[in-house]
């Protein structure tokens, strides 16, 4: 392939893809209801925001002789969830 023919191609295809940035994130043969799937996906970000929150607060109230080991523990979980 002569390589002019190729940076036709890759101009070809940045016109492509800017015509469908204009278009948005949705393709025409997408057909899942988009309220139910941003209601799916906001319950779960919004149960692993609480998960996060849980072990934080677990880890700021360990308390006791042997808190250190444990309280490590919940902020480690906590940033995993994050």
């Amino acid at each position: 392939m002569p390589k002019s023919q190729f940076v036709s191609d890759i101009a070809a295809i940045r016109e492509r893809a800017r015509k469908h940035i204009q278009d948005g994130p949705i393709t025409d043969s997408y057909t899942a209801n988009r309220e139910s799937v941003l209601k799916v996906l906001n319950d779960a970000l919004a149960t692993e925001l609480i998960c996060v929150l849980r072990y934080k607060f677990h880890y700021f109230m360990a308390e006791g002789i042997n808190s250190e080991p444990v309280a490590q523990e919940f902020l480690e979980h906590a940033h995993e969830e994050q």
